[in-house]
C-alpha cells in the first residue's frame, strides 16, 4: 500500500473513531450532535476539498465532478434533501459544464474510438467511453467517472520525451488503463472504500516517464499492461 494512501486510510479511521468515541462519552450530545450528523459534515467535506485541490491543478473536468457529488452530499444533509431526487439535475448541469470547460480538441474526439490528440481529458457521469489513444506525443490529462466507467487504452501512444501525468478519479464507477510497454509507469493511487489496483512490473529503463495518480472513492481505478 502506497504512503499516501496509508495515510489518508488512516486519517479517516481516526477521524471516525474520534467521532464515535466523543458520542458515547458524551461529548457531542452536549452539542446537540450525533456521530451520524458529524460524518455527514465530514464526508462532502472530503470531496470538496479534492475537487478544489484538481480546480488549482488544473484538472478541470475531474474537478467539476467532485465539487457537484460533494455539493450534493453537502446540500442533501444541510436541508433534508432526498439525494436521488437532487441528483439528477445536479448530474445534467455538471455534464454540462464538462462539456464547455472541456477544449475543442477534445470534444471533438470525444465519441471515437482512436483519438491522436496529445491530451485526453473525460467527464463520465452515468455514461462509460471506451477509448484508445494513438498519439504521438502523449503528454497525460485526466478522466473520472461517478455511477460510470471508461476504459483508456495507450499501448499504441507514445509518451513526451519530457513525461506525462494522467489523473484518474473513480467515484460509485470504475476506470481501467492500459499502458504502453516503452515507458516507465509510476502509479500513486487513493482507495476510500474503492480499489486502486496496479498491476504493472518495475521496469528498469530509461524510458519517458508516465505518472498516474487519483482516487477510488466506493469505485475501483485498475492500471495494467
Amino acid at each position: 500500500m502506497k504512503s499516501n494512501s496509508k495515510l489518508v486510510i488512516g486519517g479517516i479511521l481516526i477521524v471516525l473513531g474520534l467521532i464515535f468515541f466523543s458520542e458515547t462519552s458524551g461529548v457531542l450530545p452536549l452539542l446537540h450532535l450525533s456521530a451520524g450528523e458529524v460524518i455527514g459534515y465530514i464526508w462532502p467535506a472530503i470531496l470538496l476539498g479534492i475537487g478544489i485541490k484538481m480546480l488549482l491543478d488544473k484538472n478541470t473536468a475531474s474537478a467539476i465532478l467532485f465539487l457537484s457529488i460533494g455539493s450534493i452530499f453537502l446540500f442533501t444533509h444541510l436541508f433534508s434533501w432526498n439525494f436521488f431526487a437532487v441528483l439528477w439535475p445536479v448530474a445534467i448541469i455538471a455534464i454540462g459544464l464538462s462539456i464547455i470547460f472541456k477544449n475543442e480538441s477534445t470534444h471533438m474526439n470525444l465519441d471515437k474510438k482512436y483519438d491522436d490528440s496529445n491530451r485526453v481529458s473525460e467527464a463520465l457521469i452515468f455514461w462509460g467511453v471506451d477509448k484508445r489513444m494513438d498519439s504521438k506525443d502523449f503528454t497525460g490529462g485526466d478522466i473520472s467517472a461517478i455511477f460510470g466507467g471508461g476504459k483508456l487504452d495507450l499501448r499504441d501512444a507514445k509518451i513526451h520525451k519530457d513525461g506525462a501525468k494522467l489523473t484518474v478519479n473513480a467515484i460509485f464507477g470504475g476506470v481501467e488503463v492500459l499502458v504502453p510497454k516503452d515507458c516507465k509507469v509510476i502509479t500513486s493511487g487513493t482507495g476510500i472504500f474503492g480499489g486502486w489496483d496496479s498491476k504493472i512490473a518495475s521496469r528498469e529503463t530509461k524510458s519517458p516517464v508516465l505518472e498516474i495518480t487519483g482516487s477510488a472513492i466506493f469505485g475501483g481505478v485498475e492500471v495494467k499492461e
